[in-house]
């Protein structure tokens, strides 16, 4: 016998398809994504009876590993934290802001402290500096003074 919680739900967020399950949309009471599973929140579908979300459908799945998990997850070398951020204050997930306004500030802190140790010359060449991120992806800033 299949309980209601088991309901399969079909999502297109931002033109990306997702399946999950009720009970997993309905994880954090007074959510978004709790009111479209309880039937509180008008959402339209499309054709094919897909539950339409007009939002970032790539930043979607880590919402959803949220949901899932309770845990923050994301990919090393992940760079839409602020994206994310503000997806997830859309659907009204607080503690994932929270845990995402943390990164974000940690890399704040690490870049200014950076910043305050680096050396800088008239050279173009001279300016690149390489600076390792937080979560280990390698990029390079051009600083240079006029």
């Amino acid at each position: 016998m299949s309980r209601s919680s088991d309901k399969v739900m079909k999502l297109n967020v931002g033109g990306v398809f997702y399946t999950t399950l009720k009970a997993t949309m309905a994880t954090y009471h007074g959510t978004y994504l709790w009111r479209i599973a309880m039937g509180n929140q008008y959402c339209p579908k499309d054709d094919r009876g897909n539950y339409v979300i007009d939002r970032d459908g790539h930043c979607f799945r880590h919402i959803l590993n949220f949901l899932r998990t309770s845990r923050l997850l994301l990919p090393s070398g992940f760079r839409d934290v602020e994206i994310l951020r503000e997806e997830a204050r859309f659907y009204g997930l607080d503690e994932m802001v929270k845990e995402l306004n943390v990164i974000i500030e940690k890399r704040f802190r690490k870049r200014r402290g950076r910043g305050l140790n680096k050396r800088f010359s008239s050279s173009v060449g001279e300016n690149l500096h390489h600076i390792q991120e937080d979560d280990d992806l390698d990029f390079f800033e051009d600083s240079y003074f006029e």
